[in-house]
């Protein structure tokens, strides 16, 4: 069993003294003590030198499936806000945490009920977040989409709002759409084009950049005011993509690289698979905005240890006031 902390404590390095070692002295994530830190996991450590030692997500606020599969809906006892609504008029909802002037945004569900997990993925955050609120910094509003696309979860659960992996249909590719059959990562305006690709499946971008409801609405939502951080999650690849048009954007770059060095997903400069059309982080980087893609290794499990590691790091990197 993890050792629960209510906040952050100090570590004096000894002689010998290795990332990983004192890792599994407090029971944390090798990568989320390195990224919190800002050290190399494998280098050296300097004698004398002191080391933050963040709070590590106990095992028993680790949800596993089987716990989804029996959770009830609304179980956070925060009360989401409606930001606006889908092509079927469903809500875009948001739930915050915290009051700093700092604004986190994590994001799941654009690809709807086809990554289905990283809608549960997001309401676990919510929970995980919502029982641990001194992992949240004074400076920082933490705020969470479970689902930026609410259609396409209906087309595969049967219903807005939380759901249990039960409800998850046997085929959820319908559900990677919204209601006008729009491929919601396809239709911001960043290399917009109305025809994308999904690997080798051509797919709707939309009528027109930012033709769809739901991207009207995320794209106003994420500037005003202005946001810090944004990550998308999505599944199944894995690895953490920063966020850029035209060109790379660096504090995409420095955001991608904490994500990915305490959740140990690789780091990629840029999605090469195949090529992507209008992408929401991409236009995010054009905006100015630190964006990023997150994907998780496979469409039915939440990689819980990897994610909430990578989300307290970034909670913890702006902690620190360096962005």
């Amino acid at each position: 069993m993890k050792t629960v902390c209510s906040q952050a404590r100090e570590y004096l390095v000894a002689a010998g003294d290795t990332i990983e070692r004192v890792a599994q002295r407090f029971e944390v994530p090798t990568g989320q003590l390195a990224a919190v830190n800002r050290v190399d996991p494998v280098g050296p450590l300097s004698e004398g030198s002191r080391l933050v030692i963040p709070c590590a997500p106990s095992v028993a606020s680790a949800p596993t499936l089987a716990v989804i599969a029996e959770a009830t809906p609304n179980s956070s006892a925060i009360v989401p806000q409606t930001i606006g609504f889908s092509a079927l008029g469903l809500p875009l909802e948001v739930y915050r945490l915290g009051n700093g002037s700092a604004r986190i945004v994590f994001v799941g569900g654009i690809h709807g009920g086809y990554e289905w997990n990283t809608v549960l993925l997001a309401y676990s955050v919510l929970d995980y977040l919502t029982a641990n609120p001194a992992s949240i910094p004074p400076n920082t509003t933490v705020e969470i989409v479970p689902a930026a696309n609410p259609d396409g979860v209906v087309e595969v659960v049967g219903h807005p709002g939380r759901f249990s992996v039960a409800e998850v249909a046997a085929d959820t590719r319908p559900g990677r759409f919204n209601g006008n059959g729009v491929d919601l990562n396809r239709n911001w305006d960043c290399h917009w084009a109305p025809v994308g690709l999904w690997g080798k499946t051509e797919v709707s971008g939309g009528a027109a950049p930012h033709s769809e409801p739901e991207t009207q609405v995320l794209s106003a939502f994420l500037r005003d005011p202005p946001v810090q951080a944004v990550i998308f999650w999505h599944s199944a690849v894995p690895g953490v993509f920063a966020g850029g048009c035209e060109e790379s954007f660096a504090p995409s770059t420095a955001l991608a690289q904490v994500y990915a060095a305490a959740s140990g997903y690789p780091y990629e400069s840029a999605f090469t698979s195949y090529i992507v059309t209008g992408d929401s982080v991409d236009w995010l980087a054009a905006q100015g905005v630190p964006a990023i893609e997150v994907e998780l290794r496979t469409h039915d499990e939440l990689d819980w240890e990897q994610n909430i590691a990578g989300v307290l790091a970034v909670l913890a990197d702006y902690s620190a006031g360096e962005r």
